[in-house]
């Protein structure tokens, strides 16, 4: 389970910090970028739920990768990046989502940063995508909210 995660991780934070070769697709970012021509929407931090709340309407499954810190996030997924000082840059809460295709079908992943933690989201239709995935249902999409805003501080 575990080997199948890193793998998972890996090749979303390849296809996140690589060219858009991949197809992948910056969506929003809750930081303001002078040097960026991507087009990256700004969303605030007090809207970054109301954001993500879309993805959980529109996809079946969401996968639950959150809970790192940032120094054991890197040695889950250390397969040879040599340089993880963007991530140690991020002293305030960061979050971005960017959309890319699985090969089959899209995912959005939301990685959420802040001074000493990371958390992951993926949303997808592929049940296959993870080992753990969550079904997003219109009853539990309350409790989700609430759920999502805790990984907000």
């Amino acid at each position: 389970m575990r080997n199948k995660m890193k793998k998972t991780v890996f090749a979303l934070l390849l296809v996140a910090l690589t060219s858009s070769v991949f197809g992948q697709q910056s969506l929003w970012a809750t930081v303001k970028s002078s040097n960026d021509t991507s087009g990256t929407k700004y969303v605030s931090l007090t809207d970054v739920t109301k954001e993500v709340l879309t993805f959980y309407d529109q996809y079946d499954y969401y996968f639950d990768l959150s809970g790192y810190s940032k120094k054991r996030f890197i040695e889950e997924i250390n397969y040879g990046f040599d340089d993880w000082n963007w991530l140690y840059d991020i002293k305030d809460l960061t979050v971005f989502a960017l959309k890319s295709n699985a090969g089959r079908g899209s995912l959005i992943m939301v990685m959420s940063v802040s001074k000493d933690n990371v958390n992951l989201l993926l949303f997808s239709n592929d049940i296959i995508l993870h080992e753990n995935p969550q079904r997003t249902v219109s009853y539990e999409k309350d409790k989700f909210a609430r759920w999502f805003k805790t990984l907000l501080n």
